[in-house]
């Protein structure tokens, strides 16, 4: 039987060659006339050690000393000779990445121009912005200032517009930028982040339509590209006693491209990084953010032009800011949003409207004032509308933690996804599932439920504390998939079910006395911890060290292993409300009552109805309706269930979701896995522990090596192209996708954009008896216009075909994007689909 794939040839073709070359392209795609071909070779292997699996500068430069002398004993004598240090050969390979570094007051952390003249000192505070003491070396020298200015602190930074100019040199690469407009929309129904009301109502300069339809001209269109910001802080362990340094991506998504694309780590556009050693304020960030502002507002007016393959004599590009995506703490520093407590917080149309207009008037208002407290730089985007336009990642606000430092206070207010916060906060610690009655039935059921790995990885444990970790995949499978299948068995065999609400009066009580005796634990374990800290500060006289001081005391080593990204600079893991972790899950609770309720298994399921639907890859506006509709009356509910003491700010959030999609399309157009992705890959290098910016500036430097090596196109040489094909293939951390989050799948990134592939690999067998009868059956059934015969039938119809019973079997086929497994050829049977 033959398979047909249903994209045309050009956009095969199209395909192939955007997944074959990455963004950035050297200006070296080869050795020179006068390099030798393996000493290129070599220079490309020692690269690919230090950026993809981190070699350290002076193990590159033994490896080129040892090759050279391997050359030597060999009598190769090579002109020129290689050379024997690693920034040697990156200056061979043009490799070394470009990216300005901006000086930083350290007092007020505002941002300067590099090109600042002497004396380099901040406008507002005076402060010197670079040290000019001369080093011990030119102090030797007699030199009493420095030959180089270094700043105190400082900003690294890369232009948008260089990224975009070396992702579009990429061949493909602009027809792909405009495969949106040859999309069919359907009025009603949001496929992609071009369906929502957003991009649609965004203007250009003109006050025309931003991505309106392309008008026939003589003169090539102009390129309209929109791009998403995400910010996102992340904590960096430098070692097992420095304290942890905060750093800040700063990072643009294309949304132009298509998703299997658009969710790689080399189409990232990563601008900037905001230094350490902690979290910027409400008022620095806004400095950070003037610099990138200041770019998107000349390429959104005036653009740039560039010349392509597709357009030697220049193609004119203009670019668009369509969101900020992030978490809410990240929400609160950007766009200057605060907090507002009310029970009516899920209520429909419960709060006036804040319009754009009036919240740009409020912080006009407080930027005039003596200190400028509520003022976004985002207002200066003329089209940018922050109050749809700034949107809380719903990965966060749906299934994990957020934390959010107050500054103003020693307080740390914690943010619990609705699913988290409803399977850990509210049924695992409140007691509401005894540890060993009903958490450990889940348990046991859990044990025995084998699911396809492209759903997720299956939690093993959800009581205290393996709950406390895990991840979004798994609390996103917990709620859509497990919960759904599992929970009704639970409720139904210890019988809530068939319970009355007065018998369960002691359902509010039990739940309060609960969470009221983790409060006192809390509250006495920070009275112990606070009078041990206080004797040692007294004894401890003596001046600190400056990495010392950028934390008041550094983590334990078994906090440091627990951090995770999405802490930032918080460093607590206990719950803000009901006190600390529990030690183990041994405790015997049978004799405590049940606090389950009849009514809490169809709450949940309202939850869980909502995240299916808000979940779904295309969604129509009844759905949405009703999702939105489940997500209100699951919050209202819960809090009538178990009082307002559950209620978290994220459960309000939640209920904009329906407006956001609105807005932006399914969820996958705007959500953080990307950016978070981005964090564990610029976690991975290996760093020097400076201070003062240099520490981001590594990221930055590395990142871009990175994918300067991962860039290299092949030489025409089929050995060179083989050997660089080995390399590839050993490191792909740059071809991340949503998959690959969860899967670590290298080859998901090309399967995304697939709707019917079969395996590379396969087999020419000849097929079971009766398998072969029941497709020979099944041949019949679709096709009655056709005659089909068996090997062994007697053929008196000359029109029968005859069927063999010899096939080609296929480990796997991918549809729309997902793999299928064999049953005979997966030692997993949950992987294939239909075992016969």
């Amino acid at each position: 039987m033959a398979w047909f794939h249903v994209c045309d040839s050009w956009q095969i073709d199209l395909l192939a060659q955007a997944l074959c070359h990455d963004q950035l392209l050297l200006a070296s795609e080869g050795p020179t006339s006068t390099e030798c071909p393996a000493v290129f070779l070599i220079y490309i292997l020692v690269f690919w050690l230090h950026s993809q699996w981190h070699l350290p500068f002076r193990a590159c430069n033994a490896l080129l000393t040892v090759l050279t002398l391997i050359f030597h004993m060999l009598e190769v004598h090579l002109d020129p000779p290689i050379v024997t240090s690693l920034p040697g050969v990156i200056s061979a390979l043009d490799a070394e990445p470009k990216f300005q570094t901006l000086p930083v007051c350290p007092s007020c952390f505002r941002v300067f121009p590099a090109t600042l003249p002497d004396p380099a000192l901040c406008s507002h505070c005076d402060t010197s912005l670079f040290v000019t003491t001369a080093t011990p070396a030119e102090q030797q020298q007699g030199r009493a200032t420095r030959r180089v200015r270094k700043p105190l602190l400082r900003f690294p930074f890369k232009s948008l517009q260089d990224q975009l100019s070396d992702m579009l040199q990429v061949l493909g690469m602009e027809e792909l930028c405009d495969q949106w407009c040859q999309k069919t929309r359907q009025p009603g129904v949001f496929q992609d982040i071009f369906d929502g009301n957003v991009i649609q109502e965004l203007v250009a300069p003109d006050n025309s339509p931003f991505f309106g339809p392309i008008v026939p001209s003589a003169a090539p269109p102009e390129l309209h590209i929109g791009v998403s910001l995400g910010v996102d802080w992340f904590s960096y362990l430098r070692s097992q006693i420095a304290p942890s340094h905060t750093s800040c991506p700063m990072s643009f998504n294309v949304v132009n491209l298509p998703l299997a694309l658009r969710y790689r780590i080399s189409n990232l556009l990563l601008v900037g990084i905001m230094p350490g050693p902690k979290e910027a304020g409400l008022d620095q960030v806004q400095y950070f953010l003037r610099v990138i502002i200041n770019e998107l507002l000349r390429l959104w007016r005036d653009g740039f032009v560039i010349k392509t393959s597709a357009f030697p004599n220049g193609h004119r590009v203009q670019v668009i800011l369509v969101g900020v995506i992030c978490d809410k703490p990240a929400a609160h520093k950007l766009a200057k949003f605060a907090l507002k407590a009310t029970l009516d917080a899920f209520l429909k149309d419960a709060f006036a409207r804040h319009t754009n207009a009036q919240h740009r008037a409020h912080m006009e208002r407080y930027k005039d004032l003596d200190h400028a407290a509520r003022w976004s730089e985002l207002a200066r985007l003329l089209y940018f509308d922050i109050c749809h336009m700034v949107v809380v990642d719903p990965i966060h606000n749906l299934f994990l933690d957020m934390f959010i430092n107050i500054q103003a206070t020693p307080q740390l207010i914690l943010y619990t996804g609705l699913v988290k916060s409803h399977f850990y906060h509210i049924w695992v610690r409140a007691k509401v599932l005894r540890t060993t009655c009903e958490l450990c039935t889940f348990h046991a059921l859990l044990a025995d439920l084998e699911l396809p790995a492209r759903l997720g990885r299956l939690p093993s444990l959800i009581g205290e504390p393996a709950g406390g970790s895990l991840t979004a995949d798994q609390w996103l499978l917990l709620a859509t998939v497990v919960g759904t299948l599992l929970l009704p068995q639970i409720w139904q065999d210890y019988g809530i079910l068939n319970q009355s609400v007065e018998q369960l009066a002691h359902h509010h009580s039990a739940i309060e006395k609960t969470l009221a005796q983790r409060r006192k634990k809390k509250q006495a374990g920070a009275n112990h911890k606070s009078a041990d800290v206080a004797p040692s500060k007294k004894r401890r006289k003596t001046a600190q060290s400056t990495q010392a001081s950028e934390h008041s005391s550094a983590p334990r080593p078994r906090e440091m292993e627990l951090e995770s990204d999405d802490a930032g600079a918080a460093e607590n893991n206990e719950d803000a409300y009901s006190g600390p972790e529990a030690e183990s899950e041994g405790e015997t609770d049978h004799s405590m009552p049940y606090n389950m309720h009849p009514g809490d298994l169809s709450n949940f399921l309202k939850l869980a109805r909502a995240l299916r639907i808000f979940l779904q890859d295309q969604i129509n506006a009844s759905a949405l309706k009703d999702a939105d509709r489940f997500i209100r009356e699951y919050c209202s509910e819960l809090l009538s269930l178990y009082g307002s003491a559950v209620i978290r700010p994220n459960h309000h959030y939640a209920t904009h979701t329906a407006e956001c999609i609105n807005d932006y399309g399914p969820l996958r157009e705007f959500w953080t896995f990307i950016f978070e992705w981005m964090n564990k890959v610029l976690k991975s290098y290996r760093t020097d522990n400076h201070a003062g910016g240099e520490l981001e500036c590594s990221f930055l430097r590395e990142f871009f090596r990175t994918l300067a090596q991962a860039s290299r196109q092949a030489p025409a040489s089929s050995a060179l192209t083989q050997a660089i094909n080995t390399m590839f293939k050993a490191s792909s951390n740059d071809h991340g996708t949503l998959q690959a989050l969860a899967q670590e799948v290298d080859e998901q990134t090309e399967d995304a954009m697939l709707n019917l592939n079969l395996s590379p690999r396969y087999s020419a067998e000849s097929l079971p008896q009766h398998v072969y009868f029941a497709f020979l059956h099944y041949l019949r059934k679709a096709r009655p216009g056709l005659i089909f015969h068996s090997m062994i039938a007697l053929n008196t119809n000359p029109d029968s075909v005859r069927v063999q019973d010899r096939a080609l079997l296929f480990d796997y086929v991918v549809v729309n994007g997902k793999h299928f497994y064999a049953s005979s050829h997966s030692s997993k049977r949950a992987e294939s689909l239909i075992a016969i």
